[in-house]
C-alpha cells in the first residue's frame, strides 16, 4: 500500500486542529492539490536507497549452478527546507483592527494562499521542469521564441515524491503557528517597522522534494505558442516516457499551454450542428491522464534548447 498522501490527506490525518489550513494552501494552487508526499525517514532529512545496478535471475539447466544475484545501490540524502515566514503588525494598527490575534487571524488565509502559489511555482519550474531538462526528457514543439509547456509528472513513492516531517504536527496544524515573546508587545524587526512596538506571528513547516529517477517520472514538451503545437504522437511519447498511470500521473500546464498545446486536437475534430448550444472544445484528460492547469505558471518561458 502506498504511503503517499496529498496535503489535504496529510492535514486530515495529522492536523486535526486546523485541517482547513491545507485547503487554504492549495485553494489558488490547483497543481499543489495533486502533489503526493510521504514522511521523511529522519524528520528533517530523508535517506533513500537508489538502485544503480541489478543482476537478476536467469534460466539455467536443471543440473547447473544458480547464477549469483547482486544489487548495487547508493544512499541519497535529501534535506528538508522550512516553509514559513514572519508577519508583524504595529501596536496601533493592531488595536484598530480588533487586537493582534484578530488581525493575524484575518490575514492568515491570504498568507497561506500566497505560500501555496509560491510553492507550486517552485515545484513546477525549479524541481520538475529542471529535472526534465537535466534528464533530457524534453520535447520541442518548435517555437523559436519560447512559449508555454506541457509537463508530465508521475508520482512515485521512492523516485519522485514530496517529503514532510511527521513530527511537526504536534500542534495539530499543517504549519506550526507561534507568537514570539509569548504574544506580548515587543520591538519589531522588519525594515518598514524596525524599532516600532508591535506584535508578530511565525509560520513554519518542514517540507522537501526528492527526485531519484527523473528519466522515468518527469518529461515536458516546451516551446509551445500560438503557431507551434505538439503532435498527438509527441504527447503520447511524453506520457510513455514517464510510464504514465492514471492514478499517479498528471499533465500540468498553464491555461494557454492547454489552449494551444492540447485543445487544438479536439477542435480539429469538432463538428457543430444547428441544434448545438455549447461548443465544447476543451479536453480534460489525455489517454486517461488528467490535465491540470494553473494561472501560477501562465507566463511564456524563454526558448529552451532541447538536446
Amino acid at each position: 500500500m502506498s504511503n503517499m498522501r496529498t496535503l489535504h490527506e496529510i492535514a486530515v490525518k495529522y492536523a486535526r486542529k486546523q485541517s482547513g489550513m491545507a485547503d487554504s494552501l492549495t485553494e489558488e494552487a490547483p497543481i499543489l492539490q495533486h502533489v503526493r508526499w510521504k514522511p521523511a525517514s529522519h524528520g528533517l532529512w530523508n535517506v533513500a536507497e537508489k538502485l544503480t545496478d541489478i543482476e537478476g535471475p536467469a534460466f539455467v539447466r536443471p543440473d547447473a549452478p544458480l547464477p549469483q544475484l547482486s544489487v548495487s545501490s547508493d544512499l541519497v540524502t535529501t534535506d528538508l527546507s522550512v516553509m514559513g515566514g514572519v508577519l508583524e503588525v504595529p501596536s496601533q494598527r493592531a488595536l484598530k483592527f480588533g487586537g493582534p490575534m484578530k488581525y493575524f487571524a484575518d490575514k492568515q488565509n491570504y498568507i497561506l494562499k500566497k505560500a501555496g502559489m509560491d510553492t507550486e511555482r517552485q515545484l513546477v519550474l525549479e524541481n520538475w521542469l529542471k529535472a526534465a531538462h537535466s534528464a533530457r526528457t524534453l520535447y520541442d514543439a518548435g517555437s523559436p521564441d519560447g512559449g508555454w509547456f506541457l509537463l508530465a509528472v508521475r508520482f512515485d513513492e521512492n523516485a519522485n515524491v514530496g517529503l514532510y516531517d511527521p513530527d511537526q504536527f504536534a500542534s495539530g496544524r499543517l504549519l506550526k503557528i507561534e507568537f514570539p515573546y509569548g504574544g506580548a508587545e515587543h520591538y519589531l524587526h522588519s525594515p518598514q517597522y524596525e524599532g516600532v512596538l508591535g506584535y508578530s506571528v511565525t509560520y513554519r513547516g518542514n517540507f522537501g522534494y526528492q527526485i531519484l529517477d527523473p528519466i522515468r517520472t518527469v518529461a515536458a514538451i516546451v516551446n509551445i505558442d500560438e503557431n507551434h503545437k505538439p503532435s498527438p504522437a509527441m504527447i503520447d511519447d511524453m506520457l510513455a516516457q514517464v510510464r504514465s498511470q492514471p492514478a499517479t500521473t498528471h499533465i500540468f500546464t498553464s491555461p494557454r499551454g492547454k489552449i494551444y498545446g492540447i485543445n487544438p486536437h479536439k477542435v480539429d475534430n469538432v463538428h457543430l450542428l444547428n441544434s448545438d448550444k455549447d461548443a465544447n472544445t476543451r479536453l480534460e484528460a489525455w489517454a486517461g491522464i488528467s490535465i491540470v492547469e494553473s494561472h501560477n505558471i501562465t507566463e511564456k518561458l524563454d526558448h529552451i534548447t532541447v538536446e
